[in-house]
Protein backbone atom coordinates (compact mmCIF):
# COMPACT_ATOMS: atom_id res chain seq x y z
CA UNK A 1 0.00 0.00 0.00
CA UNK A 2 1.37 3.39 -0.99
CA UNK A 3 0.96 6.26 1.50
CA UNK A 4 -2.72 7.17 1.47
CA UNK A 5 -3.99 10.43 0.02
CA UNK A 6 -7.56 9.92 1.22
CA UNK A 7 -8.73 8.18 4.38
CA UNK A 8 -12.42 7.38 4.86
CA UNK A 9 -13.90 6.57 8.25
CA UNK A 10 -17.12 4.57 8.42
CA UNK A 11 -18.97 5.57 11.57
CA UNK A 12 -16.80 8.66 11.75
CA UNK A 13 -19.39 10.60 13.72
CA UNK A 14 -18.93 8.39 16.77
CA UNK A 15 -16.63 8.34 19.77
CA UNK A 16 -13.77 6.41 18.18
CA UNK A 17 -14.34 7.50 14.60
CA UNK A 18 -13.92 11.21 15.22
CA UNK A 19 -10.73 10.56 17.20
CA UNK A 20 -9.24 8.53 14.34
CA UNK A 21 -10.17 11.36 11.99
CA UNK A 22 -8.32 13.82 14.23
CA UNK A 23 -5.24 11.56 14.37
CA UNK A 24 -5.09 11.45 10.58
CA UNK A 25 -5.81 15.17 10.06
CA UNK A 26 -3.33 16.40 12.67
CA UNK A 27 -0.43 14.13 11.76
CA UNK A 28 -0.59 13.71 7.97
CA UNK A 29 -1.73 15.67 4.95
CA UNK A 30 -4.48 13.24 3.87
CA UNK A 31 -8.02 14.14 3.00
CA UNK A 32 -10.43 12.67 5.56
CA UNK A 33 -14.07 11.83 4.86
CA UNK A 34 -16.36 10.62 7.65
CA UNK A 35 -19.49 8.63 6.86
CA UNK A 36 -22.49 7.97 9.08
CA UNK A 37 -26.00 6.84 8.22
CA UNK A 38 -27.74 9.93 9.64
CA UNK A 39 -26.94 13.56 8.88
CA UNK A 40 -27.28 14.43 12.57
CA UNK A 41 -24.49 11.95 13.37
CA UNK A 42 -22.28 13.35 10.61
CA UNK A 43 -22.82 16.88 11.93
CA UNK A 44 -22.11 15.72 15.48
CA UNK A 45 -18.86 14.08 14.39
CA UNK A 46 -17.72 17.15 12.46
CA UNK A 47 -18.47 19.28 15.51
CA UNK A 48 -16.44 16.99 17.77
CA UNK A 49 -13.52 17.10 15.33
CA UNK A 50 -13.49 20.89 15.12
CA UNK A 51 -14.72 22.00 18.54
CA UNK A 52 -14.93 18.96 20.83
CA UNK A 53 -12.98 18.15 23.96
CA UNK A 54 -10.06 16.78 21.93
CA UNK A 55 -10.77 18.74 18.75
CA UNK A 56 -8.82 21.16 16.60
CA UNK A 57 -9.89 24.31 18.42
CA UNK A 58 -8.78 22.85 21.76
CA UNK A 59 -5.45 21.83 20.22
CA UNK A 60 -4.91 25.44 19.14
CA UNK A 61 -5.80 26.69 22.64
CA UNK A 62 -3.22 24.35 24.16
CA UNK A 63 -0.52 25.31 21.68
CA UNK A 64 -0.39 21.89 20.01
CA UNK A 65 -1.48 23.30 16.65
CA UNK A 66 -1.22 26.73 15.08
CA UNK A 67 -4.38 28.37 13.77
CA UNK A 68 -3.00 27.89 10.24
CA UNK A 69 -2.50 24.15 10.84
CA UNK A 70 -6.03 23.83 12.24
CA UNK A 71 -7.45 25.69 9.24
CA UNK A 72 -5.55 23.38 6.89
CA UNK A 73 -6.92 20.32 8.72
CA UNK A 74 -10.47 21.68 8.46
CA UNK A 75 -9.98 22.22 4.72
CA UNK A 76 -9.16 18.52 4.29
CA UNK A 77 -12.21 17.31 6.26
CA UNK A 78 -15.60 16.36 4.86
CA UNK A 79 -18.62 14.39 6.02
CA UNK A 80 -21.43 12.62 4.20
CA UNK A 81 -24.26 10.12 4.54
CA UNK A 82 -23.41 8.75 1.08
CA UNK A 83 -21.18 5.68 1.09
CA UNK A 84 -20.59 6.18 -2.63
CA UNK A 85 -19.34 9.74 -2.19
CA UNK A 86 -17.33 9.11 0.97
CA UNK A 87 -15.56 6.00 -0.34
CA UNK A 88 -14.78 7.37 -3.79
CA UNK A 89 -11.01 7.55 -4.20
CA UNK A 90 -10.25 6.25 -0.69
CA UNK A 91 -6.86 4.58 -0.24
CA UNK A 92 -7.47 3.51 3.36
CA UNK A 93 -10.80 2.86 5.09
CA UNK A 94 -11.22 2.68 8.86
CA UNK A 95 -14.49 1.03 9.95
CA UNK A 96 -15.72 2.15 13.39
CA UNK A 97 -19.42 1.20 13.41
CA UNK A 98 -21.02 -0.45 16.51
CA UNK A 99 -19.61 -3.73 17.79
CA UNK A 100 -22.33 -5.91 16.25
CA UNK A 101 -21.45 -8.45 13.56
CA UNK A 102 -24.35 -7.77 11.20
CA UNK A 103 -23.76 -4.00 11.25
CA UNK A 104 -20.04 -4.44 10.69
CA UNK A 105 -20.59 -6.91 7.84
CA UNK A 106 -22.88 -4.41 6.10
CA UNK A 107 -20.33 -1.59 6.46
CA UNK A 108 -17.37 -3.72 5.38
CA UNK A 109 -19.19 -5.10 2.34
CA UNK A 110 -20.03 -1.53 1.30
CA UNK A 111 -16.40 -0.52 1.79
CA UNK A 112 -15.21 -3.38 -0.42
CA UNK A 113 -17.82 -2.70 -3.09
CA UNK A 114 -17.43 1.08 -3.31
CA UNK A 115 -13.76 1.77 -2.58
CA UNK A 116 -11.00 1.39 -5.20
CA UNK A 117 -9.64 -2.14 -5.65
CA UNK A 118 -6.31 -1.25 -4.06
CA UNK A 119 -7.79 0.30 -0.93
CA UNK A 120 -7.02 -1.35 2.40
CA UNK A 121 -9.91 -1.79 4.83
CA UNK A 122 -9.21 -1.67 8.57
CA UNK A 123 -11.78 -2.55 11.22
CA UNK A 124 -11.65 -0.97 14.67
CA UNK A 125 -13.33 -3.96 16.29
CA UNK A 126 -12.30 -4.48 19.89
CA UNK A 127 -13.48 -8.07 20.14
CA UNK A 128 -14.75 -9.76 16.97
CA UNK A 129 -12.52 -12.16 15.06
CA UNK A 130 -11.11 -10.50 11.96
CA UNK A 131 -11.64 -13.74 10.03
CA UNK A 132 -15.32 -13.68 11.03
CA UNK A 133 -15.69 -10.09 9.85
CA UNK A 134 -13.89 -10.94 6.60
CA UNK A 135 -16.15 -13.91 5.83
CA UNK A 136 -18.61 -12.14 3.49
CA UNK A 137 -15.91 -10.23 1.60
CA UNK A 138 -14.91 -11.29 -1.89
CA UNK A 139 -11.30 -10.46 -1.04
CA UNK A 140 -10.68 -11.02 2.70
CA UNK A 141 -6.99 -10.25 2.27
CA UNK A 142 -7.84 -6.52 2.24
CA UNK A 143 -9.09 -6.54 5.85
CA UNK A 144 -6.79 -5.67 8.77
CA UNK A 145 -7.77 -5.30 12.43
CA UNK A 146 -6.82 -1.93 13.95
CA UNK A 147 -8.04 -1.60 17.54
CA UNK A 148 -7.60 2.04 18.63
CA UNK A 149 -7.97 3.38 22.17
CA UNK A 150 -9.83 6.38 23.53
CA UNK A 151 -9.05 9.16 22.90
CA UNK A 152 -7.79 7.85 19.57
CA UNK A 153 -5.95 11.02 18.58
CA UNK A 154 -4.06 11.07 21.90
CA UNK A 155 -3.22 7.49 22.91
CA UNK A 156 -0.36 6.04 20.83
CA UNK A 157 -1.25 2.33 21.01
CA UNK A 158 -3.08 0.63 18.14
CA UNK A 159 -3.52 -3.14 18.53
CA UNK A 160 -3.22 -4.59 15.02
CA UNK A 161 -4.88 -8.00 14.57
CA UNK A 162 -3.61 -10.19 11.75
CA UNK A 163 -5.97 -12.80 10.34
CA UNK A 164 -4.81 -15.84 8.40
CA UNK A 165 -6.20 -14.24 5.23
CA UNK A 166 -4.54 -10.83 5.33
CA UNK A 167 -2.20 -9.76 2.55
CA UNK A 168 1.25 -8.92 3.93
CA UNK A 169 1.45 -5.75 1.82
CA UNK A 170 -1.87 -4.54 3.21
CA UNK A 171 -0.72 -5.24 6.76
CA UNK A 172 2.66 -3.57 6.24
CA UNK A 173 1.01 -0.55 4.62
CA UNK A 174 -1.30 -0.01 7.58
CA UNK A 175 1.58 -0.41 10.03
CA UNK A 176 3.66 2.10 8.07
CA UNK A 177 0.86 4.68 8.01
CA UNK A 178 0.11 4.26 11.72
CA UNK A 179 3.76 4.82 12.57
CA UNK A 180 3.89 7.87 10.30
CA UNK A 181 1.12 9.55 12.34
CA UNK A 182 2.83 8.87 15.64
CA UNK A 183 1.08 5.66 16.65
CA UNK A 184 2.77 2.60 18.14
CA UNK A 185 1.11 -0.41 16.51
CA UNK A 186 1.54 -3.83 18.11
CA UNK A 187 0.67 -6.88 16.00
CA UNK A 188 -1.28 -9.70 17.65
CA UNK A 189 -2.83 -12.96 16.49
CA UNK A 190 -6.47 -12.98 15.46
CA UNK A 191 -8.52 -14.15 18.45
CA UNK A 192 -11.75 -13.02 20.18
CA UNK A 193 -10.88 -9.85 22.10
CA UNK A 194 -7.22 -10.13 21.06
CA UNK A 195 -5.15 -9.17 24.14
CA UNK A 196 -6.29 -5.73 25.23
CA UNK A 197 -10.06 -6.25 25.30
CA UNK A 198 -9.80 -9.54 27.20
CA UNK A 199 -7.51 -7.83 29.69
CA UNK A 200 -9.40 -4.52 29.99
CA UNK A 201 -12.90 -5.99 30.07
CA UNK A 202 -12.03 -8.25 32.97
CA UNK A 203 -11.09 -5.35 35.22
CA UNK A 204 -14.01 -3.21 34.02
CA UNK A 205 -16.47 -6.03 34.71
CA UNK A 206 -14.93 -6.69 38.13
CA UNK A 207 -15.25 -3.02 39.07
CA UNK A 208 -18.95 -3.14 38.15
CA UNK A 209 -19.41 -6.30 40.24
CA UNK A 210 -17.76 -4.61 43.25
CA UNK A 211 -20.17 -1.68 42.96
CA UNK A 212 -22.99 -4.22 42.71
CA UNK A 213 -21.79 -5.82 45.97
CA UNK A 214 -21.64 -2.44 47.72
CA UNK A 215 -17.92 -2.66 48.41
CA UNK A 216 -17.23 0.75 46.87
CA UNK A 217 -18.98 3.30 44.70
CA UNK A 218 -17.89 4.56 41.29
CA UNK A 219 -16.28 7.73 42.69
CA UNK A 220 -14.24 5.75 45.21
CA UNK A 221 -13.13 3.19 42.61
CA UNK A 222 -12.18 5.93 40.14
CA UNK A 223 -10.19 7.73 42.84
CA UNK A 224 -8.34 4.55 43.86
CA UNK A 225 -7.28 3.49 40.37
CA UNK A 226 -6.09 7.02 39.55
CA UNK A 227 -4.20 7.76 42.75
CA UNK A 228 -3.18 4.19 43.58
CA UNK A 229 -2.38 2.84 40.13
CA UNK A 230 -1.61 6.04 38.25
CA UNK A 231 -4.31 5.60 35.61
CA UNK A 232 -5.24 8.84 33.81
CA UNK A 233 -8.97 8.01 33.95
CA UNK A 234 -11.06 6.10 36.43
CA UNK A 235 -12.91 2.90 35.48
CA UNK A 236 -16.33 4.55 35.37
CA UNK A 237 -14.98 7.73 33.80
CA UNK A 238 -13.57 5.53 31.04
CA UNK A 239 -16.83 3.63 30.58
CA UNK A 240 -18.76 6.90 30.35
CA UNK A 241 -16.29 8.61 28.00
CA UNK A 242 -15.32 5.81 25.63
CA UNK A 243 -18.79 4.25 25.33
CA UNK A 244 -20.20 1.77 27.79
CA UNK A 245 -22.20 0.44 24.85
CA UNK A 246 -18.99 -0.73 23.15
CA UNK A 247 -17.87 -2.50 26.33
CA UNK A 248 -21.27 -4.16 26.66
CA UNK A 249 -21.39 -5.59 23.13
CA UNK A 250 -17.76 -6.72 23.34
CA UNK A 251 -18.44 -8.46 26.66
CA UNK A 252 -21.43 -10.29 25.18
CA UNK A 253 -19.27 -11.50 22.29
CA UNK A 254 -16.47 -12.60 24.62
CA UNK A 255 -18.98 -14.44 26.82
CA UNK A 256 -20.29 -16.26 23.76
CA UNK A 257 -16.86 -17.17 22.37
CA UNK A 258 -14.60 -17.46 25.44
CA UNK A 259 -16.81 -18.66 28.24
CA UNK A 260 -18.39 -17.81 31.57
CA UNK A 261 -15.53 -15.71 32.95
CA UNK A 262 -16.68 -12.96 30.54
CA UNK A 263 -20.33 -12.94 31.65
CA UNK A 264 -21.98 -9.51 31.64
CA UNK A 265 -22.50 -8.34 35.25
CA UNK A 266 -26.23 -8.04 36.08
CA UNK A 267 -25.80 -4.37 37.06
CA UNK A 268 -24.26 -3.67 33.65
CA UNK A 269 -27.24 -5.30 31.96
CA UNK A 270 -29.58 -3.09 34.00
CA UNK A 271 -27.72 0.08 33.01
CA UNK A 272 -27.59 -0.89 29.34
CA UNK A 273 -31.26 -1.87 29.01
CA UNK A 274 -32.27 1.34 30.83
CA UNK A 275 -30.50 3.37 28.12
CA UNK A 276 -27.45 4.59 30.07
CA UNK A 277 -24.88 4.12 27.32
CA UNK A 278 -22.26 6.70 28.30
CA UNK A 279 -21.74 10.44 28.00
CA UNK A 280 -24.56 12.02 25.94
CA UNK A 281 -21.96 14.47 24.60
CA UNK A 282 -20.23 11.59 22.83
CA UNK A 283 -23.20 9.22 22.57
CA UNK A 284 -26.28 11.19 21.47
CA UNK A 285 -29.47 9.58 22.71
CA UNK A 286 -27.89 8.11 25.83
CA UNK A 287 -29.66 8.86 29.11
CA UNK A 288 -26.28 9.35 30.77
CA UNK A 289 -23.36 7.48 32.22
CA UNK A 290 -22.72 5.38 35.30
CA UNK A 291 -22.86 8.23 37.77
CA UNK A 292 -26.25 9.22 36.35
CA UNK A 293 -27.54 5.64 36.41
CA UNK A 294 -26.51 5.14 40.03
CA UNK A 295 -27.69 8.60 41.09
CA UNK A 296 -24.41 9.62 42.69
CA UNK A 297 -22.39 12.82 42.37
CA UNK A 298 -19.42 12.99 40.05
CA UNK A 299 -16.14 14.04 41.65
CA UNK A 300 -15.28 17.68 40.97
CA UNK A 301 -12.90 18.03 38.02
CA UNK A 302 -9.37 18.99 38.96
CA UNK A 303 -8.34 22.40 37.66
Amino acid sequence: MTPPRKVTILGGGGTMGHGIALACLQNSDVEVSIISRRQETVDHGLSLITDGRFGLARAVEKGRLSEEQAADARSRLSGTISYEKGLEGADLVFETVPELIDIKHEALEAAERLSPDGAVIATNTSSILIAELAAPLDNPSRLVGTHWFFPANVLPLVEVARSAFVDSKALDGVLSYLRSIGKRPVVVKDSPGFFMTRFINNYLAEAIRLVELGIAGPAEIDEMVKTGLGWPMGVFELLDASSFEAFYHAQEYLHETCGERYAVPPLARQAFTAGYLGSPELKPGSRGGWYDFLGVDRPAEES
